[in-house]
């Protein structure tokens, strides 16, 4: 990716953001394995990123070694497992209208089918859960035949930013959040970084990709599954 009169966080950021995505969208789909965890503690950037998302990724990183793998699995459990028993319904048709499975999902489901984006037969969750959705901006952010910026922001303005800021409130005021309050936070920065670098184009500063999606056609994978 080539970028043009972009500040240094965009561009920096810019080489960051599908990791991002990954880890958040690994830390949500299902509870960590100690792999991820080692992973998470150990990770760094040779870019910076932004001030705000560097200090929630410290703190979620410092709760990664604090917090023992068996009481993480079980925070997980209690707070996202089991449709109505779970304290959070991690689901943006439930954000959305209090129920599984509807009109968001649809209309998130023609998206993807415009995109070229397809759901792998080994994920049994529905497309508008939260995790899936962190994994598709990751694909869509890859490069290169990186999805042109236009596609990139309605997807996340309609997908994501309409209804996962509450999400990550409500994971980080939860009863049962410890280490997933840091997570709760990572992604709360991580959206609203997000949505200054989507907006970079309406303040006139360009970023230039190389390759071009065709609608229909299926040019991404998911990214290397973290475990």
């Amino acid at each position: 990716m080539k970028k043009e009169d972009a500040p240094e966080w965009q561009n920096d950021y810019a080489n960051v953001r599908m990791d991002v995505y990954v880890m958040l969208a690994a830390l949500l789909r299902e509870a960590p394995s100690k792999r991820l965890l080692e992973i998470l503690t150990d990770m760094q950037w040779e870019d910076s990123i932004p001030d705000k998302l560097e200090r929630a990724f410290a703190k979620l990183r410092e709760a990664g070694r604090d917090y023992r793998l068996e009481a993480i699995v079980d925070e997980y459990n209690r707070l996202f497992v089991g449709l109505g028993s779970g304290e959070i319904v991690p689901y943006a048709s439930w954000y959305k209208e209090k129920k599984i499975q509807s009109m968001p999902l649809a209309s998130l489901r023609a998206d993807l089918m415009k995109l070229g984006i397809v759901r792998q037969t080994n994920w049994h969750e529905s497309e508008d859960h939260a995790g899936a959705l962190c994994e598709i901006m990751a694909i869509m952010s890859q490069t290169p035949n990186v999805v042109p910026r236009a596609a990139q922001t309605k997807f996340f303005e309609q997908h994501i930013a309409s209804w996962m800021t509450g999400l990550f409130k409500d994971i980080q005021s939860a009863k049962s959040a410890g280490f997933y309050r840091t997570v709760g936070l990572f992604g709360q920065r991580l959206l609203e970084t997000e949505k200054e670098f989507l907006q970079c184009d309406e303040k006139g500063q360009k970023f230039i990709t190389e390759g071009e999606l065709q609608n229909g056609d299926q040019l991404f994978e998911r990214p290397a599954n973290i475990h």
